[in-house]
């Protein structure tokens, strides 16, 4: 099978896992008689003729005739582009290629208007991300890196947070909130060569995990960090989830701390090629211990309290990505890179989060790094 894409690489994570390189204007990749080749412009040409590692041969457009295509004020200017793929793929003899669910609809009509036979196969592509590139792994490494200094950064913070007579706590005289400690999260990453994606969760916060956090951290009060930076150099992420209380943390806390350890423990132990029941045995877990889940307790619907999300997710040039951890989990594979994630909250309460991102190999996971600490105390 022909594997075809057209799309700006730094926008486009397919197509960025194929080229490895960023550009903003869109560039065509064909994969055909195990011939890796990318049709360029003449100013993306010296960028990708470096590319040897993952390209073998480049097509410039004006070899297939671009110049006559502009020149040619009968064609509209949309399907310059698409006539161009056809162009390519007719010097390749190709009659047939396999598209992901994202790639252009107007050159896609325009393909099959030629009698080339456009099929979407979205699984292939997918499982085509799935295998990371030495690259992709290179950055993932020195994001998660980034994304620990981080979250020391703002357990160092929380350690030395002081709680007023006024009911505020205060680092170096100023009042923490959850802006303040992300703010010194995001600048830790920015130096360490990574964009910024930090949520600092305290109290009733954690019932709207996609949230940055907003409410003011506070003794007692368990406060979810999740780290998520992007390295620039590759556009790969990584994901941390760490959980922190400021003083003694109260009894029902630590309980929900004991239990998102011992969930954790049973994703890492379950991580395994061909395990396609993370999710399952987490909540499973997590139903033994007398919490509710969304497995158990969702009767077809979902539930606020409790455990509310996934077991994980796949991590690369998108944060969550294939291998999905949920309630339809994919079976894993050797070499998928996964966050693994356990997660409890109630109102009132607040809630407990932990998280790592891991590889899968043959005979279990293997941290990029040795992993933080899990415990509540910063």
């Amino acid at each position: 099978m022909t594997y075809l894409h057209h799309a700006a690489s730094a926008t486009d994570p397919y197509l960025r896992h194929e080229v490895g390189e960023a550009v903003a204007d869109p560039v065509t990749f064909i994969d055909h008689d195990d011939r890796r080749i990318l049709v360029v412009d003449h100013l993306q040409r010296d960028l990708f003729a470096a590319r040897e590692d993952v390209l073998d041969e480049l097509f410039e457009r004006d070899g297939l005739g671009y110049r006559e295509l502009v020149d040619d004020r009968t064609l509209p200017s949309h399907d310059i582009e698409a006539e161009i793929v056809l162009r390519a793929l007719a010097s390749l003899g190709v009659g047939e290629v396999a598209v992901p669910a994202c790639f252009p609809v107007a050159i896609a009509d325009h393909l099959r208007g030629a009698g080339i036979r456009v099929v979407v196969d979205a699984e292939g592509w997918d499982r085509r991300r799935r295998r990371k590139t030495p690259w992709e792994l290179e950055g993932i490494e020195r994001a998660q890196r980034a994304a620990e200094a981080a979250m020391l950064v703002a357990a160092r913070m929380l350690k030395a947070a002081e709680p007023g007579d006024d009911g505020v706590v205060r680092f170096e005289g100023e009042p923490l909130t959850a802006g303040y400690v992300r703010e010194a999260m995001i600048e830790v990453l920015a130096r360490s060569g990574c964009e910024g994606g930090v949520s600092v969760l305290s109290g009733d916060d954690c019932l709207n995990p996609l949230g940055p956090g907003t409410e003011p951290v506070r003794p007692g009060a368990p406060c979810v960090i999740e780290c998520f930076p992007r390295d620039r150099a590759t556009g790969t992420y990584t994901d941390l989830t760490r959980t922190y209380v400021i003083g003694p943390p109260p009894g029902e806390v630590a309980a929900l701390q004991r239990a998102c350890r011992d969930a954790l423990a049973v994703a890492l132990e379950a991580a395994r090629p061909g395990c396609d029941d993370v999710y399952a045995r987490v909540a499973g877990r997590l139903h033994e211990l007398g919490f509710p889940t969304q497995l158990h307790d969702g009767d077809g619907g979902a539930i606020r309290e409790g455990f509310v999300a996934a077991a994980g997710h796949g991590v690369g040039l998108s944060l969550h990505e294939r291998p999905w951890l949920g309630g339809r989990s994919d079976a894993l594979a050797e070499g998928d890179v996964v966050a693994l994630e356990a997660a409890l909250c109630f109102e009132g309460l607040g809630g407990v989060a932990l998280g790592d991102v891991v590889i899968v190999t043959g005979s279990g996971v293997t941290f990029f790094t040795d992993p933080l600490p899990y415990d509540l105390e910063p």
